[in-house]
């Protein structure tokens, strides 16, 4: 089966913003390219997965060179326009799956993403899992235009309502490891709870972030 991973970055300038209370700019900007890492070794270890970045950042265009994925420049803003654009050039380039994956899940592992597949292995296949706020945090078609995206808030209700509309039966893949997304301070804090060997975390530690952290939420 030809199996394409999608990953939309955002621009690193409007990335993690909840997150200023406790990281600068820069701070920020390396976290989100940090997170990518860590998502794009996942895909890179598990089953053979043909991979896509699509941003409009040259960083990220750097580091889709260094992990010799596929890079498509975003034509439109708006997670989903993104997705849809790169969803079509994967169908241009035969695909027979698409696997959207967010660039913030960081504790994701090669073991998820092919279970994941493996779940979606069918002739025609939807398999979703959630996040821990009801958002999407992997979402497998296929083929790959079963559905139209819509990330977002509560996109886990919407698009298995999506789903039950054109009479598709979804498949729902739970993993503590996937619900974790890093928007806010409260979830690094949940975040730097897990023992993990993620260069997220090492990133996180090298800049006190726990210190950090315990001050601003304590007060």
């Amino acid at each position: 089966m030809s199996v394409f991973a999608v990953v939309p970055v955002k621009t690193l300038q409007k990335s993690k913003t909840r997150l200023s209370i406790v990281l600068d700019p820069q701070e920020r900007h390396i976290l989100t390219l940090t997170m990518l890492e860590d998502v794009l070794r996942a895909i890179t270890s598990s089953i053979e997965c043909q991979t896509v970045l699509i941003s409009s950042n040259p960083r990220v265009q750097g580091l889709a060179n260094n992990f010799r994925v596929a890079y498509l420049p975003e034509r439109k803003q708006g997670l989903n326009q993104a997705i849809k654009q790169a969803t079509e050039w994967c169908i241009q380039n035969n695909a027979e799956s698409v696997l959207v994956l967010p660039a913030d899940i960081p504790l994701i592992t090669p073991e998820d993403i092919n279970q994941i597949v493996k779940l979606g292995s069918e002739s025609s296949s939807l398999v979703i899992s959630p996040s821990q706020n009801g958002g999407t945090n992997a979402l497998l078609q296929k083929p790959p235009n079963l559905i139209p995206t819509c990330f977002g808030p509560h996109s886990f209700a919407k698009h298995l309502n999506e789903a039950i509309a054109r009479g598709i039966m979804a498949k729902v893949y739970r993993s503590q490891r996937l619900t974790m997304d890093i928007d806010s301070p409260e979830d690094l804090e949940d975040f730097l709870k897990i023992e993990n060997q993620t260069a997220s975390r090492q990133f996180l530690e090298k800049s006190l972030m726990k210190e950090r952290l315990m001050k601003i939420l304590s007060s």
